[in-house]
């Protein structure tokens, strides 16, 4: 009977742990799935020491850190915003940018472990960060 007991104690166990995937950490970089009105949004994670770099086309919109602000929820404090973001399994998230794309999500996909960096100067930047303001 102690036999079946532990059985079914491990059974039950390892049933538990199998239904709660891992957690992926939020590091590296981030782009959108498709363009937004014709622009392409990039964010880096590095997680060294939890910064982060917002581009919209290749021009950086807003920087900051980043905490795990509770189990799958990150929260963004940047120089232009402070959002919250929910990691998925596949490690992707969705951002909200009205002027984008609405209400609609736009969703993020971790393209690997190295956070992208784009060092370019461009005229038009402030063009670009009123793009994050809510209108």
């Amino acid at each position: 009977m102690k036999k079946i007991l532990v059985g079914l104690m491990l059974s039950f166990s390892l049933l538990i742990v199998g239904c709660n995937p891992p957690q992926p950490e939020l590091k590296g970089g981030y782009q959108s799935d498709k363009h937004y009105s014709g622009h392409m949004v990039q964010l880096s994670f590095q997680p060294e020491d939890d910064t982060f770099v917002y581009y919209i086309d290749n021009r950086e919109v807003d920087k900051g850190t980043y905490a795990l602000k509770e189990p799958w929820v990150y929260e963004l404090n940047g120089d232009n915003q402070a959002i919250d973001i929910h990691l998925s399994t596949d490690n992707s998230f969705a951002l909200y940018i009205n002027q984008l794309n609405g209400n609609d999500p736009i969703i993020m996909n971790n393209l690997g472990d190295v956070p992208v960096y784009f060092g370019t100067e461009f005229d038009d930047v402030e063009e670009y960060e009123g793009l994050l303001n809510e209108e």
